[in-house]
């Protein structure tokens, strides 16, 4: 018997709507996942944003003060994001 296309274009969605069916029931179940995601998120991204601007305005008040271009500033920033770094690392350690 010949397979029409509009057959095997049924088949094919048919098995990807049960394939997404069973990932869904795999899932985790309910809100919880969703804001335990965020919160995982903001642990590890507000410490690197914050301590990397903070060695940015440093840098950038050191450099101003002293005249020495941009080398202050690259030198905290570069700090700031390793110590936001391992802050979160540490954070995320604690949390899973």
């Amino acid at each position: 018997m010949n397979d029409s296309f509009p057959d095997r274009r049924r088949r094919k969605l048919r098995a990807a709507v049960q394939r997404d069916i069973s990932r869904r029931g795999r899932r985790e179940h309910g809100a919880q996942s969703f804001w335990h995601s965020l919160a995982v998120l903001g642990m590890v991204g507000w410490p690197i944003a914050l301590a990397s601007v903070g060695g940015a305005m440093a840098g950038h008040y050191l450099d101003v003060r002293f005249d020495t271009g941009v080398h202050f500033t690259l030198m905290l920033l570069t700090l700031g994001t390793l110590l936001g770094c391992i802050a979160a690392w540490q954070a995320l350690k604690g949390k899973l």
